[in-house]
């Protein structure tokens, strides 16, 4: 084969890709992991990372331990980040670790996600994400931006356009990226053939697109599989944290009716637990309502009906200094945990991040439901004013997403707009 002896423009050995961890090489791990995650744990574990300050709560111990440490500045050893290379928040925990310590950088280069060091390793972080699923499925022919990849001898090559695109023509074929229709794929590429082709060699295209397409099935069989197994796992614990969670609140509904003969300081802190216990039905309730789902359209949250004056005066009451609108007091039908999650994450954002004064102007108009969060803050629309504002606003965006609903930005001023369609009762 020609494309055997020509000269290549780099070049990584397998070896070294089996070295690095599965999950540093996949793109999903980019990203929060909000399918293996509750969305509750996420929240807190990023408002921790923020403050260094709050509640760990319902994150598991070894990630809670990392994020105290990042914190008091203490020194991990290297093999915890063999044993945990995948931060929930996404990307590798090395990655960042190294922002207080980068005196370890040559110790944990290992133990980066291949998109945090996309010079090294051949360049093998810069493929896209399809490339990058392909390869670690076992794909062995990749292209991208013109330069075609070979998985060849125990080892990655990449040639450049000019080097394998002539032999390709000596060859009377053309190659292209796999789409609806391709008569002779090759992996995640398809065959062009620019003259006919002998009756043999059809026939071993044909074999060859059999075999992946068999291949791909029990791939596909094999992740539904697995999904399913997850679900039934998630649905059990779901249903099992209820019954503790109805102990807790029979606890403190007791506690209520004897509150006047409560030391002083066990009242203090009766609120706190009587808040917590409310908010931990609320999340097994919503958990409960998502798993009926279909896995089409899943279910967030069964609606409730409620007065938005009552529904809002509770969620700006930790917000002093906050100048509040409502237009008109209305009934309406919201999924009030999830809201309120959203627009608890918008106002937090604006008193972090943003400047006083902070505003929220509430109206509904045609069945739809308008929350504007602005503040005084100067800055274009889609620029971040400070690194800690993704993984709210990317929390808040995928729910409202769920929720058939939009969130826009813009200014300056800076403002957050949130849209969800919301029946009223007359």
């Amino acid at each position: 084969m020609a494309l055997n002896k020509a000269p290549v423009a780099s070049r990584v050995a397998l070896s070294s890709l089996q070295q690095i961890a599965p999950t540093l090489l996949l793109p999903a791990s980019q990203y929060p992991q909000l399918s293996d995650t509750p969305l509750s744990v996420l929240t807190a574990l990023y408002r921790y990372r923020q403050r260094c300050a709050g509640s760990l709560y319902g994150v598991p111990v070894v990630f809670a331990q990392f994020e105290q440490a990042l914190c008091k500045n203490s020194p991990l050893p290297i093999s915890w980040f063999a044993e945990h290379p995948v931060s929930l928040l996404g990307g590798s925990n090395a990655w960042y670790y190294l922002q207080r310590h980068p005196d370890a950088a040559t110790a944990l280069e290992s133990f980066l996600h291949v998109r945090e060091r996309p010079r090294a390793l051949g360049g093998i972080g810069l493929l896209s994400d399809d490339n990058l699923d392909a390869l670690v499925n076992g794909q062995i022919w990749l292209l991208q931006d013109g330069n075609l990849w070979h998985q060849h001898r125990q080892q990655w090559l990449r040639y450049a356009p000019q080097i394998w695109q002539p032999l390709a023509q000596q060859a009377r074929i053309k190659l292209t990226s796999a789409g609806m229709q391709c008569d002779f794929p090759l992996g995640t590429l398809c065959v062009i053939p620019l003259n006919s082709y002998a009756l043999w060699w059809r026939s071993l295209l044909g074999i060859t697109a059999i075999l992946t397409a068999l291949a791909l099935s029990w791939a596909g069989w094999q992740r539904r599989h697995l999904q399913q197994r997850q679900r039934f796992i998630v649905q059990m614990l779901t249903h099992e944290l209820r019954t503790p969670i109805a102990r807790l609140g029979n606890v403190v509904e007791d506690f209520r009716r004897h509150f006047n003969d409560l030391p002083p300081q066990a009242q203090s802190g009766f609120g706190a637990l009587a808040n917590s216990v409310q908010q931990m039905r609320q999340m097994a309730t919503a958990s409960q309502h998502y798993l009926r789902g279909n896995g089409s359209q899943d279910i967030l949250e069964t609606p409730s009906t409620v007065w938005l004056s009552e529904w809002l005066e509770h969620i700006v009451q930790p917000y002093p200094g906050l100048i509040f609108c409502l237009e008109t007091d209305l009934q309406v039908v919201l999924p009030l945990y999830w809201t309120s999650l959203c627009l608890n994450n918008l106002l937090d954002n604006a008193f972090r991040h943003g400047h006083a004064p902070v505003r929220l102007h509430v109206s509904w108009r045609k069945g739809k439901l308008t929350l504007r969060v602005s503040d005084t803050g100067q800055f274009a629309a889609g620029c971040s004013r400070q690194p800690g504002m993704g993984l709210g606003l990317t929390i808040v965006k995928r729910v409202i997403r769920q929720l058939n609903g939009r969130l826009t930005q813009s200014g300056p001023a800076t403002t957050f707009t949130l849209e969800l369609p919301c029946d009223s009762q007359k």
